[in-house]
């Protein structure tokens, strides 16, 4: 499995290559491209060279920057995980003062506990994530997912240093500075300010336009040690350089208060002698980064992103990338095309099975008549059924504890019950009176109750004697029933019909 991981850092384009095996992830190449070689004079989009990358199936991932959503952490009481997304898009529209129409919240599950969910809420304007989409269109890139460059950064960290839960982690961008603060190994707060190493760059030549070339001001700013650095020869430098220190001390304030946190650099960070020194209190630590994994930290961390088992997806409802529909569809006609055939063997197979049972059995009938195999089949059926008989030992009369559940369940009984009148069992007897036996083998079953019972209304009992006169699936009508009022209460005797003499 290949990952394509592209992160837009203009003037710059960089793309990282994954390949993700049962060994781990292994980076296969890292490309970078100047954005504005990829346009010809006309405004044709040329290829960029990272499009080089390119491996058929291989899933491409970008990012949006901090600055085009907003990021807030939610924390819900839930019973089940299967409505998670249910429970926080209702809370995130309660919650939100946007026009729904016009953003995209998309929530980012980090920590499930018992009847607990913690999650990060990312809403993003739609305008924003259409004119990302728009802008890598014209490189001719279509990525397949969607993330915030925050969040690369994080999982970058994690993946180099899997020891490194808790970090300040500043990625110096060409045109942009993102902060993101790591806490027990995931993402809690970002943000990013304008204002990046081409605008140092820039600040650096309207100091010394007058000696050097535009072209020569970024070898020049590798010489540059910022720790040795008079302000008065290099004003514009010199203010660009203190708001940007300003800048990352509100942030890293901001974020960690009072706590120590070690603090990670990456991104261009090799634009000025001593910059990372300059910017903050800092020295090199034991979660060293080589200059390249800074450069492309972010586009690397875009790609194992989605190596993850549930990665942040921005593109949804009419961002949803149209060659997954296509996939999608391929992926339902190959499903049908299979099942199809598979019910085909299956129906084929079946026939042949039956065909196959019948030719047994008339092999074991050793059949006579002449036909076809369903024509001598169909004899044989009638052959039996001609000459049924019943199997006389097979028992026949109700058992005891049916005569139990047909009381229980009798439609007058329930009904007298509701009442207020229910029925008073005193006794019951069952006995079965005839049966077959070796030596009378035509004797039937036959069953006789006797059940002695108590109403409060006569007029009840009588409505319980006609009902057991007209007979139901339990009494028979046609056999003798005697009725009996005794001192206290009633006595009623009557005969079971029996069941079907057919095994079920």
């Amino acid at each position: 499995m290949h990952i394509l991981g592209i992160h837009l850092d203009a003037p710059f384009i960089r793309g990282a290559l994954l390949r993700k095996e049962r060994k781990g992830i292994e980076i296969s190449v890292l490309k970078d491209d100047l954005l504005g070689d990829s346009f010809s004079h006309a405004g044709t989009p040329n290829i960029p060279n990272v499009k080089q990358l390119y491996i058929r199936g291989a899933r491409i991932a970008s990012g949006i920057s901090a600055k085009d959503f907003l990021m807030r952490p939610l924390k819900l009481n839930i019973a089940s995980s299967r409505y998670i997304e249910e429970a926080i898009a209702f809370q995130s529209e309660a919650i939100s003062h946007f026009n729904p129409a016009d953003i995209l919240s998309v929530p980012l599950v980090q920590q499930k506990g018992k009847g607990t969910v913690e999650a990060l809420l990312f809403t993003v304007p739609r305008k924003a994530l259409k004119n990302h989409l728009l802008t890598l269109e014209g490189l001719q890139i279509d990525p397949d997912g969607v993330s915030a460059l925050p969040l690369a950064l994080c999982h970058f960290v994690r993946w180099k240093f899997p020891l490194l839960s808790d970090a300040f982690l500043i990625d110096l961008g060409s045109s942009e500075t993102t902060c993101a603060l790591l806490e027990n190994g995931q993402l809690k707060k970002a943000h990013v300010f304008v204002g990046g190493i081409e605008k140092l760059l820039s600040a650096l030549w309207e100091d010394r336009k007058k000696i050097l070339l535009k072209k020569e001001i970024e070898g020049a700013a590798k010489q540059i040690d910022l720790l040795l650095l008079k302000p008065g020869l290099n004003p514009h430098l010199s203010t660009n350089l203190s708001q940007l220190r300003q800048e990352v001390a509100k942030a890293f304030h901001s974020f960690c208060r009072e706590a120590k946190r070690e603090v990670i650099f990456t991104g261009r960070s090799d634009a000025f002698i001593h910059l990372r020194e300059f910017l903050m209190e800092y020295s090199e630590s034991k979660w060293p980064l080589t200059l390249e994994e800074q450069k492309f930290a972010i586009s690397i961390g875009l790609a194992l992103e989605q190596t993850s088992p549930q990665p942040l997806q921005l593109r949804r409802e009419e961002f949803f990338p149209r060659k997954n529909w296509s996939q999608m569809g391929f992926y339902a006609l190959l499903l049908l095309i299979s099942s199809t055939l598979l019910s085909g063997i299956l129906f084929g197979f079946g026939i042949r099975s039956s065909s196959v049972q019948k030719g047994e059995m008339l092999r074991s009938l050793a059949p006579s008549t002449e036909g076809s195999v369903e024509e001598q089949i169909d004899h044989w059926i009638a052959s039996i059924e001609k000459n049924d008989r019943e199997y006389r030992f097979i028992h026949q009369a109700p058992k005891v504890i049916e005569v139990f559940s047909w009381l229980s369940a009798h439609p007058l009984l329930e009904e007298l019950k509701k009442e207020g009148d229910p029925i008073e069992v005193q006794g019951i007897r069952y006995q079965l009176i005839t049966l077959p036996k070796i030596d009378a083998p035509k004797d039937p079953y036959l069953a006789k109750v006797e059940i002695e019972f108590l109403f409060k209304s006569a007029m009840n009992a009588r409505k319980f004697h006609e009902a057991l006169r007209k007979g139901d699936d339990c009494v028979d009508p046609t056999l003798e029933m005697t009725w009996d009022a005794l001192n206290e209460g009633y006595r009623a005797c009557f005969f079971l019909k029996n069941r079907s003499p057919y095994v079920p």
